[in-house]
């Protein structure tokens, strides 16, 4: 399986508006959308600059963060580092199940970095 056809299958299997493998530069690696109103360049981009700012807190607790979450009023917006150059960004419907969206990131994590080292190799 590539990272491509994974991405591909998360956005499916969970009915996602888009998923999304960006670099920490904001660059999208890969993405697959549900719908074409969404500018996946640009959600990237807003959420990486995101993580990067909670990375920045997590070392003020000295830790490092895993997810970061952030609901509005139609969306939801998960994001993931995957390893130090890469993050995975989801964007969901409101009315997603944020309980079954963290256990499925929980659970593709792995795989994403598993084919992103392999590619790396």
């Amino acid at each position: 399986m590539t990272v491509s056809e994974l991405v591909q299958r998360l956005q499916r299997e969970f009915g996602l508006d888009a998923a999304i493998i960006a670099t920490t530069d904001g660059l999208v690696v890969e993405a697959a959308q549900g719908t074409s109103e969404i500018d996946c360049e640009a959600v990237a981009a807003q959420a990486v600059s995101g993580l990067l700012m909670l990375e920045a807190l997590g070392q003020e607790l000295s830790s490092t963060p895993r997810q970061a979450i952030v609901e509005f009023d139609r969306h939801l917006v998960l994001v993931a580092p995957l390893d130090p150059d890469t993050a995975l960004v989801l964007l969901a419907s409101g009315a997603t199940n944020l309980g079954r969206l963290r256990l499925a990131v929980r659970r593709f994590i792995p795989l994403f970095q598993q084919l992103i080292s392999e590619q790396g190799s």
